[in-house]
């Protein structure tokens, strides 16, 4: 609903607004902030735009006032959007004219929601001192975006000289996942203090200047900014040690991914770094009222400090910083192991030893793991109700006692059953309602395709009932799509950073609560074959598969170490055609020629089948 107040007071506005609280609902109720929005008419509608959609995770009053004509008569033209135009919140637009627009503070005052919180955002141009600016007066925090207003570099030293706890700024919270990848790979042998950086960009890069300054006041040593050519964003950033460099380079495709190399066993790999979008930068600030001291450090201590580098080529030319990303090879990588690490590279040319070493590695810190249980059923649908009653009850026990749960899905007909049990089970009202609000749900893996494609497992499971389940939309993690068998391989970067989000600090996936996983006559397990080197990886959590024997050719999957990090690995099968791949991988251990035995849970590894798949044991 949309509610135009033309040539009105903010008193009508405040009466309005009761009205259409009486006839629509108590707006109000439920909402976790106010937002301020002070922009110009020419940014009005994107700001707009992206604060609706920012605050559908922060319900939020959002007072937009827009400047415009400052030189006429004074005059206030309001616009309220309510309900399906204003999704989880309630947007008031304030378009001032004349006197008004020095006087936005006065203007809003009435419209302020009691007793509660007060973010102010200036999409674009914004005060040359935000913190005591009327707007910034009566704000907790105050976010501001560099990226939007002219001489960034300028703007940025302006807001560290006038620095107040409570601010921010967009183009700070844009290089998260950069910090995040760069502070991880110092987490690795050799340990090492780095002796400079450099980071490249082009140069009105307000994102790239608070990482240098990020980097100069974490590291404590000398950083340079040197700048690429203009609209190419931020390139790269070297991290320079005794032992050698760490490099974190752009894709130069357009993806969002990056190649990560100096870490570890040096081989460069592919990683996920996503630019995320205004509404999702938004949120993300959004969701902290309290002072960012890291920001202030960097904002305050470490931007003073970088240098300026030269531009991009000279600074190539001199080795100071990376060239072009450097190429993964996807094969070799899919073929790491732990064990590997210091051998000859003419070991890892003779196949036969190179297999022997990687089955030796799958073999090492696996006795403890339990045994195996069997749990048979009459038929397949007993068989599904049966996994369905037992996964509701342990996403009850993981929210009981932690307050999340972590559950991986699985494709095929089983998965399908099993959804459709559990479907039942919501439109029942025999779901906690509380507990799956608090579950994330994950795929095992996942058929390389348009996100739309019927052939997909997540489409799968929404033609099964998924919807029905009481899950949070956002705790639904899917593994990106698409048409291009090539690009199965970022989407598989791009997964392995979802799970690692959602990690206990330290590790790289969540800590699953199940595991569910189905097998193939062949007794592959999601996409992990026989024979392909994907079975092998010890080193990621994901592995795109690139020659599945199975269509479609390209898929996406979690690892053997990945799967095998659950509390319980439950293997659902059915059929008689699984009767000799059951016998044989209950009867295996670690044998990556029968993928489903390399698959075990810390805790308990089950085997739920029926009737016709149990056929075969003895």
């Amino acid at each position: 609903m949309i509610r135009d107040l033309p040539s009105t007071s903010t008193r009508e506005v405040s009466k309005e607004l009761l009205r259409l609280r009486n006839s629509v609902g108590a707006m109000a109720m439920g909402r976790v902030l106010t937002l301020l929005v002070s922009v110009d008419d020419e940014h009005a509608d994107d700001a707009i735009r992206a604060a609706n959609d920012a605050t559908r995770q922060h319900p939020a009053r959002i007072l937009v006032l827009v400047s415009s004509n400052s030189r006429g008569k004074g005059r206030l033209d309001a616009q309220i959007r309510v309900g399906g135009d204003a999704g989880a919140s309630e947007i008031v637009v304030l378009r001032l004219y004349g006197e008004l627009t020095r006087q936005q503070a006065a203007v809003v005052t009435p419209l302020l929601l009691p007793d509660s919180p007060i973010v102010a955002w200036w999409p674009a141009a914004e005060p040359a001192d935000v913190a005591s600016s009327p707007l910034g007066l009566m704000a907790h925090r105050r976010i501001t975006d560099a990226a939007g207003v002219p001489r960034p570099a300028t703007q940025l030293r302006r807001r560290g000289k006038h620095y107040v706890a409570g601010d921010t700024d967009l183009s700070w919270t844009r290089v998260t996942r950069w910090r995040a990848l760069l502070a991880s790979s110092l987490e690795s042998a050799p340990f090492e203090p780095v002796t400079s950086a450099a980071v490249t960009a082009e140069p009105d890069s307000a994102a790239a200047g608070l990482l240098a300054g990020w980097l100069a006041a974490a590291l404590g040593c000398p950083v340079t900014r040197v700048h690429s050519a203009v609209g190419t964003g931020l390139v790269s950033v070297r991290l320079d040690r005794d032992s050698g460099p760490i490099d974190l380079v752009r894709s130069e495709d357009g993806s969002d991914t990056a190649t990560l190399s100096g870490v570890g066993n040096n081989r460069p790999r592919l990683v996920a770094l996503r630019t995320p979008t205004l509404p999702e930068v938004l949120a993300e600030e959004l969701r902290r009222l309290d002072a960012d001291e890291v920001y202030a450090k960097t904002l305050c201590d470490g931007l003073p400090r970088v240098t300026q580098g030269g531009t991009r080529s000279e600074a190539e030319r001199r080795g100071r910083v990376p060239g072009h990303p450097p190429k993964v090879d996807a094969v070799q990588q899919g073929l790491g192991s732990k064990d590997l690490t210091g051998r000859e590279a003419s070991d890892s040319r003779d196949e036969d030893r190179v297999r022997a070493l990687v089955d030796e590695g799958l073999s090492q810190g696996r006795t403890d793991a339990p045994g195996p249980e069997v749990r048979a059923h009459t038929d397949r649908s007993a068989l599904a109700e049966a996994v369905a009653d037992a996964l509701a009850a342990r996403v009850d026990a993981a929210f009981r006692d932690r307050g999340i749960a972590h559950v991986v899905l699985t494709g095929g007909s089983m998965g399908s059953a099993v959804m459709t049990a559990l479907s039942a089970r919501a439109d029942a009202g025999r779901l906690d309602r509380a507990a799956w609000r608090s579950t994330h749900l994950w795929w095992g893996d996942e058929r390389y395709l348009p996100t739309d494609d019927e052939d997909r497992n997540d489409v799968q499971a929404d033609a099964a009932g998924l919807g029905d389940l009481p899950v949070l939309k956002e705790n639904v993690h899917r593994v990106p799509g698409g048409a291009d068998p090539a690009r199965a391989g970022e989407a598989a970067a791009r997964y392995a950073a979802s799970l690692a989000e959602q990690s206990l600090e330290g590790q790289s996936v969540p800590a699953f609560d199940v595991v569910m996983l189905g097998m193939g006559p062949d007794t592959h397990v999601a996409s992990l074959f026989p024979g392909l080197p994907q079975v092998r990886e010890q080193e990621s959590t994901t592995a795109a598969v690139t020659d599945s024997p199975k269509p479609p050719p390209a898929r996406v999957t979690m690892t053997v170490p990945a799967l095998s990090a659950a509390h319980s690995v439950w293997l659902v099968v059915s059929g008689s055609d699984k009767a000799d791949a059951v016998a044989t991988a209950t009867a295996t251990h670690d044998d990556p020629d029968v993928p489903a035995s390399c698959v075990r849970g810390r805790r308990e590894t089950v085997w739920w089948l029926d009737e016709d798949a149990a056929a075969e044991l003895d």
